[in-house]
């Protein structure tokens, strides 16, 4: 993102290290969106419990 001039947004480091730490199991995306955000999710594999947030 720095390369191109986009500056990354807050947390955006934690959500890759919470990616990198699920290894190869599989996550599931799901965006929440509000009328002022937008939130990018990273569930398990079983649903169960947040991977990252961005």
């Amino acid at each position: 993102m720095l390369d191109t001039g986009v500056t990354p947004r807050p947390g955006l480091a934690e959500a890759i290290a919470g990616l990198q730490a699920a290894g190869t199991a599989r996550v599931y995306m799901a965006t929440v969106t509000g009328s002022q955000r937008r939130f990018t999710l990273f569930l398990s594999e079983d649903l169960t419990q947040c991977v990252a947030c961005w």
